[in-house]
């Protein structure tokens, strides 16, 4: 994982190396007293309309600094992406060592591309995406919301905070010390150079469309700092527009990409 976060920023190494306020009226907070009809219902379709998303408009960020220092390293993303086979194009920055860099991804028939403009000269680079489309801008890969583990959470009514806005209904996961550990538990999973992590603050949500009955949004926060390390870490991502279509096409010139060491 550490090295997929590098390569995201690699290819620029290698360059310079050579939500609203609402009234009180219109949102309706459910809290323990569930006033929603057939919330149990409702949980199982956003559950199962999760499990099926195949495409969508995401935003990703990680970030991983010292609580010492002012230096951090990490990129901001965000573009259109397809989960199965994975395909995306997204733009953002990359950042290391107090600097950040524009660039422009793409993935696209099992390749991995960068293009970065250092001043002003544009440069591609390229590498083949990990087997089983590991790659960390694979959301559905990296949002703990997408988690088989967190999903089962949804059986569960008691485990979420619920609002109501019009048609479209919020579930947020609770803060409890036995969902902290289960958040936890997760992450382990995903980010597994990232142990022993502690002060775990995270926010999962989802976003619910009661008249199209379909999943509108997905969001998922973790802020923490490792036990025995004084880095500060910070994964974060938003879905949204759920199963756009999304057909990637990847510029001529990319062509001239160099490969990347793996």
């Amino acid at each position: 994982m550490r090295k997929q976060i590098l390569a995201v920023m690699v290819g620029l190494t290698v360059i310079l190396g050579g939500c609203s306020k609402q009234s009180a009226q219109n949102t309706e907070s459910t809290g323990s007293k569930q006033s929603i009809e057939n919330i149990e219902n409702i949980l199982q379709e956003v559950k199962k309309d999760t499990k099926e998303i195949k495409s969508g408009k995401v935003h990703i960020m990680l970030s991983i600094s010292s609580d010492n220092t002012a230096t951090a390293y990490g990129y901001e993303m965000s573009g259109d992406e397809k989960f199965d086979p994975l395909e995306l194009k997204a733009s953002g920055k990359t950042f290391h060592s107090n600097k950040s860099y524009e660039t422009e991804d793409y993935i696209k028939d099992g390749v991995y591309y960068i293009k970065s403009n250092i001043d002003s000269k544009t440069v591609w680079y390229k590498r083949k995406v990990p087997v089983g489309n590991k790659h960390i801008l694979n959301f559905k890969d990296q949002s703990i919301s997408m988690q088989e583990g967190i999903l089962n959470l949804l059986d569960n009514k008691d485990n979420w905070d619920v609002t109501k806005d019009g048609d479209k209904v919020t579930f947020k996961l609770k803060k409890t010390d036995e969902l902290n550990k289960k958040i936890k538990e997760e992450y382990d999973k995903i980010f597994k150079y990232r142990k022993e992590l502690t002060d775990i603050e995270y926010t999962v949500e989802y976003v619910y469309n009661k008249k199209t009955k379909k999943v509108e949004k997905l969001v998922y926060e973790l802020n923490s700092k490792g036990k025995n390390i004084s880095d500060l870490f910070t994964a974060k991502g938003t879905l949204e527009e759920v199963n756009k279509e999304v057909k990637i096409e990847v510029p001529e010139e990319s062509k001239k990409a160099k490969e990347m060491g793996n």
